[in-house]
């Protein structure tokens, strides 16, 4: 018998939690086939010559392919931290990353070397 058919009360009782029904109806449109699940994220953002990283974003993550969706209010959250700019001062912690150049074979680089 269909749910829809039973009585109010016997609904209730058998009706899936509200976050579980959200998690079966969550699916990736990037791969069509994965579930999203809430993680916290980190990005990566240019600001000029410099890498900005921020980390804690709340977001929704397939479990498939790892593409990550944003609420909107995370995105403009994420959007107006970026209009303002990333003073140093406030910055929990800094990193120092490794900048490597992409080279291609045949490349005037290349025979330079030789």
């Amino acid at each position: 018998m269909p749910l829809s058919e039973l009585p109010d009360q016997a609904q209730e009782e058998h009706a899936a939690p509200a976050s579980e029904a959200t998690a079966e109806q969550a699916m990736c449109t990037a791969c069509s086939g994965g579930f999203l699940t809430r993680q916290d994220v980190k990005t990566a953002l240019w600001e000029g010559e410099g890498l900005v990283v921020i980390e804690g974003i709340a977001a929704l993550v397939c479990q498939s392919c790892g593409e990550q969706y944003y609420e909107d209010d995370t995105a403009m959250k994420l959007d107006l931290m970026r209009g303002t700019g990333f003073s140093a001062e406030n910055a929990v912690r800094s990193m120092t990353v490794p900048v490597f150049v992409f080279e291609t074979p045949g490349t005037d680089h290349e025979a330079e070397e030789k």
